[in-house]
């Protein structure tokens, strides 16, 4: 049984114990892993019927989580989690851990013919590595190679998406590096942690990002002088896509065979790949529109709008006048109404005039806080040292 602290907080006949857990508490023993079965749950999985199919009493539970309010977040279990279970042959089960993310387990345990509740808040051991590539046919796929999870993979395109146009931009040959962290449980690896500093090397123009976290422990990403990498709009609004289709002023329309203006850029990519508000703004509509299809229209100021069409579905949450934040999805890739495939129909707006959003130059960066420019420029100045050093090696392992 994992070693915790904390104090009890007594519930009735049941209790809940608040406990803190460190990445450095022994791990189990042989014996005691024999035990344990670990379930990833399924679609459709409750924890009775998970009990049943361990050969346990499965109605037990109920019991359980009607006596202990906390227990409630035995009923909803997610894909992809874990449950792991303690039981000796031919005996009730002992002990029950449900596992609903990297920094929280909730720890079940029979005492007699009654129960404990612990929910166990891990404070892992965080280590820093890093890893640098080249682009030979994607991001997406160079990445992985290099050995980044998909979601360091969004988030570094995420990090440089304001200077650089992951659908359009890479060329053989551009070249990355990352400094990152990872998450450690009891000597194992448990997952990725903020990206601390990162460099892009796209067509020969270097591009460097500076983490800086807040008192809440956000990071927020800067250039190593101090100026934000967000800009007011995402070059993209559909990552790792390709442009099917530019802005013209003339274009033959696939489906109404005939000459016409194409007001936006088409970004080509599979039926239900999100889409992301380029800028924070207001939804102005939301809905079926002619040619269009699903169509959300966001208003971001009294200058600019963007449209998103041809969307298979929308985020279920948001309605006309929903507030969204940039980078927020939005809707999803589709082909409704005149679409040949599935695609983006994505427009920039400047007072209601369309313009080109692949060339449009888009308001400056902004600087870090002044206060924070003296202990950022500190910090800035060893992860470039840093990133110099990944750089350099990763060249000299290619042969380059």
């Amino acid at each position: 049984m994992p070693r915790t602290d904390g104090t009890i907080q007594a519930t009735g006949t049941e209790s809940i114990r608040q406990a803190v857990t460190s990445a450095d508490s022994p791990p189990p023993s042989a014996a005691e892993r024999d035990a344990w079965s670990v379930t990833t749950i399924r679609k459709g999985d409750t924890l009775s019927g998970i009990l049943a199919r361990e050969g346990q009493n499965g109605g037990e539970i109920s019991r359980v989580m009607a006596s202990i309010p906390e227990a409630r977040v035995f009923r909803r279990l997610y894909p992809g989690q874990t449950l792991r279970l303690r039981a000796e042959t031919g005996q009730p089960w002992q002990e029950l851990i449900y596992e609903n993310g990297p920094t929280e387990a909730f720890h079940l345990v029979r005492q007699g013919n009654r129960f404990e509740l612990t929910r166990e808040i891990r404070r892992f051991d965080t280590r820093t590595t890093h890893v640098a590539g080249a682009i030979e046919s994607s991001l997406f796929e160079d990445g992985q190679n290099a050995g980044l999870s998909d979601a360091l993979i969004m988030k570094l395109a995420e990090i440089f998406g304001w200077d650089i146009d992951f659908a359009l931009g890479l060329r053989r040959g551009d070249r990355f590096a990352v400094i990152y962290e990872e998450k450690y449980w009891r000597g194992q690896k448990v997952g990725d942690g903020d990206i601390l500093a990162a460099e892009f090397i796209n067509q020969g123009r270097v591009f460097r990002a500076i983490a800086y976290r807040d008192n809440d422990g956000h990071a927020t990403y800067y250039t190593p002088e101090g100026m934000s990498v967000r800009r007011s709009f995402l070059r993209t609004p559909v990552a790792f896509s390709r442009i099917t289709s530019r802005f013209s002023r003339s274009r033959f329309h696939p489906v109404l065979k005939k000459w016409r203006a194409h007001h936006g850029v088409d970004y080509g990519a599979p039926t239900g790949t999100p889409v992301h508000a380029t800028a924070s703004g207001r939804i102005l509509s939301l809905g079926q529109y002619g040619g269009y299809g699903k169509r959300i229209v966001i208003r971001h100021n009294a200058t600019f709008s963007t449209v998103y069409a041809h969307l298979s579905r929308y985020n279920t949450k948001l309605r006309a006048g929903s507030f969204v934040e940039q980078g927020q999805t939005i809707g999803y890739v589709g082909s409704t109404g005149l679409a040949t495939g599935p695609h983006l129909h994505y427009e920039f707006r400047v007072n209601g005039v369309h313009r080109n959003p692949l060339t449009f130059r888009f308001p400056g960066a902004t600087p870090i806080a002044r206060e924070q420019r003296e202990d950022f420029a500190r910090m800035a100045k060893t992860w470039s040292e840093r990133l110099d050093i990944v750089g350099r090696n990763a060249q000299i392992a290619s042969g380059n």
